[in-house]
């Protein structure tokens, strides 16, 4: 069974989200594991073994694999295209300035490197950038399908109504978009860290397997009565409490670095504007700069 659909990124821009509001649809599939990288780094793998990953989905109607790695690494685009050309697109965008600190909180909650400011893990992980190039990386998957298979969705609108996301994604794809889960507003991979590992692990474990057995929309209600609620919050630590936040100096290097990509990425995608801080930033320096004669 081939996939159908590509959740390609960018990471920490709400791929989670919607990896769950596609696999609760009774018409759309989902990968297992969520992200199967295989146009990324397991590509020498074969396509009879990424295959294998939606063998239990034949009777779905649209199948997706959704793989934060693809949108920026410069040979997927290609490759998925070659496997098949039919595949739809579906980008996930947000400021990329907080795009960036969020995705450090995300290698410190991993245990890729140890607790430590923002600015000492930009010295570190160049990815922080790179992944933040979304003109470049987009340009690419966009290129290679044609805008009418790409669908660009940002962040900060999913969350203002995340019942609407929903249904231009399953419209997208070609499912029922009326179809509306509490799954969609359910907030998802909060930047935490557990004050005991071990339980946890227990709850997750417990998620996964009414996950598993389609129990997702009863496990959103769940979590959200007042006893579990209070259990993990209790079990909750904000990581934030201990990294300090970006200092004001690197915002405002980031937000230049970045304010190309952003200008051209609006082009790209038709708007006039996005709803980010860095996009005002890049428009004012636009305007400050003045035009060669």
């Amino acid at each position: 069974m081939k996939p159908t659909v590509l959740g390609i990124g960018a990471q920490k821009c709400a791929t989670s989200w919607l990896h769950s509001v596609l696999g609760v649809h009774p018409q759309v599939g989902v990968s297992d594991p969520k992200e199967v990288d295989f146009f990324s780094y397991y590509f020498d793998h074969g396509y009879q073994w990424y295959e294998r990953h939606f063998s239990h989905l034949a009777d779905c109607t649209a199948r997706c694999d959704t793989s934060p790695s693809y949108f920026f690494d410069p040979r997927a685009a290609s490759r998925a295209w070659h496997y098949s050309s039919e595949l739809k697109i579906i980008v996930l965008l947000r400021d990329p300035v907080a795009r960036a600190y969020s995705n450090h909180l995300h290698e410190v909650i991993k245990g890729h490197i140890e607790p430590q400011s923002f600015e000492e893990g930009l010295l570190n992980n160049p990815a922080y950038l790179e992944q933040g190039r979304y003109f470049t990386n987009l340009k690419r998957w966009v290129d290679m399908f044609g805008p009418q298979q790409v669908l660009v969705l940002l962040a900060e609108e999913i969350h203002a109504d995340p019942v609407r996301s929903a249904a231009s994604v399953y419209d997208f794809v070609g499912v029922n978009a009326n179809f509306v889960s509490a799954v969609a507003s359910e907030r998802r991979n909060v930047s935490d860290v557990a004050r005991s590992p071990g339980l946890r692990r227990a709850l997750r474990s417990g998620g996964d397997l009414m996950r598993r057995v389609g129990l997702e929309e009863q496990l959103v209600r769940l979590k959200s009565a007042t006893p579990v609620a209070g259990l993990l919050k209790a079990n909750s630590t904000d990581l934030r409490d201990q990294i300090p936040p970006m200092q004001e100096s690197t915002k405002y290097q980031l937000a230049e670095y970045f304010a190309p990509e952003v200008l051209d990425l609006a082009d790209l995608l038709g708007r006039q504007s996005l709803p980010w801080p860095t996009w005002e930033s890049a428009v004012a320096q636009m305007v400050q700069t003045p035009i060669a004669s």
